[in-house]
């Protein structure tokens, strides 16, 4: 495959047209185009769908995964070929008279999916250390934890935490840890709804009819909470699909929802347990492609240094 037009339709895919990716390659519209039909031509398969905004189809999950690949790869092979040191701001080589000539540094993008979660919590220690890179700029696609992978067999990112445990195909696993979750409401809530407030955990309510936040269409943990409890209709539900937002609406008495224990502390201590055992564990993992990068393995040690929080 020609990687000028490998790279064509992994731009478009990344800018959501092909006037956007046409300006990020610094080609016309018209050559865009014509990269891309000369690529699913010599396939013979259709690659991206021609929506708003672009998508790929699966034969283009494969290439647009080939696409990322070859970025990485690409950037890490002209550090080694330049002789380019990790820490220093820029490398440089002698022109014919042998005065220095600075050659400008091109960070590689690592793209990731990330659950809004951990985003706000346990992962920000690793913007401080993206801060120090600066052979390195990271791009984040917010996805719930449940519904990450596929953001990697897609090829849209090159590495994911997610809830699943089990990999695909050319990818590792590797556990993070496990972020608590504790249902809670506010007592303001529960007096409204005719329950009997206690000082601790357990008081009695009618968690079918008690409102509830929950953070979107992807989001399964309030109703996992319901049927642990026995409960099988919808409660009244807001939804609030930001991570700190949420906690402000059960914090404000919008309705009951599972907010990560890390995020109790800075919370009101007007909130209280649901039940004796409000806990719901979920379980994180990293998975990410199966590639001998340095960069990608500097990533996936600072995750594992920050995701000790949860433990």
């Amino acid at each position: 495959m020609n990687i000028d037009h490998v790279k064509a339709l992994a731009a478009v895919v990344d800018e959501g047209t092909v006037e956007g990716g046409a300006f990020v390659l610094g080609v016309t519209p018209s050559a865009t185009s014509q990269r891309i039909r000369t690529l699913e031509s010599r396939l013979g398969q259709v690659l991206i769908r021609r929506t708003n905004p672009i998508t790929v189809t699966e034969a283009g999950e494969a290439v647009l995964k080939y696409a990322r690949e070859i970025e990485l790869l690409e950037s890490e092979t002209m550090d080694r070929v330049h002789g380019i040191d990790i820490d220093a701001p820029g490398s440089g080589s002698q022109d014919a008279d042998g005065a220095t000539v600075q050659r400008r540094r091109v960070p590689t993008v690592l793209r990731i999916g990330v659950n809004a979660d951990s985003l706000s919590t346990w992962f920000r220690p690793i913007f401080h250390e993206v801060a120090g890179w600066d052979d390195i700029v990271i791009r984040i696609e917010v996805a719930d934890q449940d519904a990450a992978l596929p953001l990697l067999t897609s090829g849209e990112v090159l590495g994911t935490i997610t809830s699943a445990e089990a990999g695909g195909y050319g990818t590792q696993v590797q556990k993070l840890g496990s972020m608590r979750y504790v249902a809670v409401a506010t007592k303001g809530l529960l007096a409204k709804y005719g329950a009997e407030v206690c000082a601790g955990p357990g008081a009695e309510v009618d968690l079918g009819s008690l409102p509830m936040v929950n953070f979107g269409k992807d989001d399964d943990l309030q109703f996992t909470f319901l049927r642990r409890a026995g409960v099988t209709t919808i409660p009244p539900m807001s939804v609030v699909p930001s991570s700190w937002e949420f906690a402000a609406a059960v914090e404000a008495g919008v309705g009951w929802g599972l907010i990560p224990i890390m995020q109790l502390g800075d919370l009101s201590k007007d909130l209280v347990p649901l039940s004796s055992e409000p806990n719901i564990d979920v379980p994180l993992f990293w998975h990410h492609w199966n590639l001998a990068s340095e960069k990608l393995g500097r990533l996936t040690e600072a995750l594992h240094r920050s995701a000790v929080q949860m433990r």
